[in-house]
């Protein structure tokens, strides 16, 4: 039996995780559930449902949107329609409420009526097979078949032939995100049974089958039983991968290929645009400059100025939350001619005050730097601040030649330039362990007494990056640079240096920069798992780099990551 056809597939992929102005609890782990269900759907390992046949619908607006996303995906399926909601329920007089942001208004349009979308998903579609997968407290009403209150004994039928109806818990019982967790709990456990398989059952994999290791996993928890209601156990949506090779992940470079030369950082990339003073963090600023804002500070999320969505008619779009430094978030743009682009915002200490200004959004200006090749960069400087926000699309290889760089950089821009006028930013999910590098300064781990093996560097001031993540030395008198700076990635290959110990922990050490005139050496601090399983580092890197010879560069840069790596607190694993 085949997947579903995904030319002839719908999926709408309804998340709400902020409900402002209301006594209902954010919900943050919504939103990285409902990206990982529309990152597994699209993939072609597991379904490969076009981008525009999957509708994510991320904090809609009103009950409006909701349905009529919901009946233009029901006319227009003809193989499977399937709709997932993840948010906050209630139960009252007209039965299973989904609720939107601005519920706590008391306001009818901010509560979707689960009888009026069954209405539509009856009357309206045209697929062959349906499916509706809602995690949500009392979300088993939907099951259950209960339109109206319990002490009523109204019943309406909840599903038509070949649909499979899932919710995450019972009728009266509530269901579960809770705070430091990436996802719901039942959203997390049926996207581990989608990605992972289920051993024995047939391929692709049987919602019915689905529903079993879902029960499974959730009960691990302790939680309230998920409920069904199908008319097919049968109906299908992914490849079944359980006693396979694990499929191979998209080919991407590791982070250090990718971000070439650290030596000066995004310093003297800033700089060299507009050009200012020693950061913030070391000095006052002048009087011409406010202090930060409280919104961007060390604590602030990067991706919360990020939007997968707004990148989403470039292609299909992949949230990454923990790659390269701490400043920084990425969203890996898949486009149809198979070019992936990384459009990534981060943060640089200071505003140049010479930038020019492109355009206005609100209170940010924007900046446009020339376009290099491979990249397209767009600067954004938020008014009563005193930090540069760089959103930059970038790609590798030819794929430079056709991919909108600069289009994918002014929708990234346009979305942070938004969050950013409105001070939506928002702080960390996810606490990092103790044993992250998060917690660390980088200007801290290298003394004057260490810094002796460069001439000249231990009498100078450092100059740290946003957040003390990244430090520069400059020797006063060898002309030799220092920088001290952590990174996230995939674990440490030989193919890219050689793989040695330094202070008890795995390290690699290798030439840096096209004319080899740099060494780095980057120490693995912690290694942790994120979506999909897949495996990833935090390291401590070490970049020496001047006018010296290769041996002197690599000896100075092992000595310096050995006597950095030492003041650092136990490595994790």
């Amino acid at each position: 039996m085949p997947v579903p056809d995904p030319a002839a597939s719908r999926a709408v992929l309804i998340g709400v995780d902020t409900y402002r102005g209301s006594d209902l609890a954010d919900l943050p782990p919504v939103a990285a559930g409902t990206e990982g269900l529309r990152r597994l759907l699209t993939d072609a390992r597991w379904w490969g449902l076009p981008a525009a046949n999957c509708r994510v619908l991320h904090n809609p607006r009103d009950a409006g949107e909701v349905e009529d996303a919901v009946h233009a995906a029901a006319v227009a399926a003809r193989d499977t329609l399937l709709v997932y909601f993840a948010g906050h329920g209630s139960l009252t007089d007209g039965g299973l409420g989904l609720q939107l942001s601005r519920c706590a208004e008391n306001r009818p349009s901010q509560t979707v009526r689960y009888d009026r979308l069954r209405k539509i998903l009856q009357s309206e579609r045209m697929a062959r097979n349906q499916v509706v997968l809602l995690d949500c407290c009392f979300s088993g009403a939907a099951v259950a078949g209960a339109m109206g209150p319990a002490d009523t004994g109204t019943r309406v039928p909840a599903v038509v032939d070949s649909t499979f109806v899932m919710t995450s818990c019972p009728m009266h019982r509530r269901s579960y995100a809770p705070p430091g967790e990436t996802r719901p709990v039942f959203t997390g456990a049926l996207l581990d049974t989608l990605e992972r398989g289920v051993p024995d059952a047939p391929d692709p994999l049987p919602m019915g089958h689905v529903f079993r290791r879902v029960s499974e996993l959730v009960h691990e928890r302790g939680m309230p039983p998920p409920q069904r209601l199908s008319i097919n156990d049968d109906i299908a949506l992914v490849r079944n991968h359980a006693g396979h090779a694990r499929p191979p992940e998209p080919l991407r470079p590791p982070w250090w290929a990718r971000r070439g030369t650290r030596l000066l950082g995004r310093v003297a990339a800033v700089a060299t645009v507009g050009g200012f003073a020693l950061s913030p963090f070391l000095q006052t600023p002048p009087a011409s400059h406010s202090q930060p804002h409280p919104a961007l500070t060390r604590s602030t999320d990067p991706c919360s100025l990020l939007s997968p969505a707004a990148l989403a008619r470039f292609g299909a779009t992949e949230l990454d939350t923990a790659y390269g430094g701490f400043d920084r978030c990425d969203v890996l743009v898949h486009r149809a001619d198979g070019t992936d682009v990384d459009v990534g915002v981060d943060f640089d200490p200071g505003q140049p005050s010479d930038l020019p200004t492109s355009t206005v959004r609100g209170s940010v200006r924007v900046s446009e730097e020339p376009t290099d090749s491979g990249r397209c960069t767009r600067l954004l400087l938020p008014s009563g601040t005193d930090v540069t926000v760089a959103v930059t699309a970038r790609t590798e290889g030819e794929g430079h030649a056709h991919a909108p760089l600069c289009a994918l950089a002014d929708a990234g821009a346009d979305r942070a330039a938004t969050v950013l006028d409105e001070g939506r930013a928002r702080p960390r999910r996810a606490a990092f362990p103790p044993g992250s590098l998060f917690h660390q300064d980088a200007c801290a781990l290298l003394t004057a007494k260490a810094l002796e093996v460069v001439p000249g560097a231990g009498a100078t001031v450092p100059d740290p990056d946003f957040g003390r993540w990244s430090c520069d030395w400059r020797s006063a008198t060898s002309g030799l640079e220092v920088t001290v700076s952590f990174d996230r990635g995939s674990p440490l290959r030989a193919t890219y240096g050689t793989i040695t110990r330094i202070a008890g922990r795995s390290a690699l050490v290798r030439p840096d920069g096209p004319d080899e005139n740099a060494w780095q050496v980057k120490v693995v601090q912690r290694t942790y798992r994120v979506g999909r399983g897949r495996t990833r580092i935090e390291t401590l890197d070490v970049l020496v780099g001047g006018e010296a010879d290769e041996e002197t560069l690599r000896r100075t840069a092992t000595a310096l990551a050995t006597a950095a790596a030492a003041r650092l607190p136990a490595a994790e694993s």
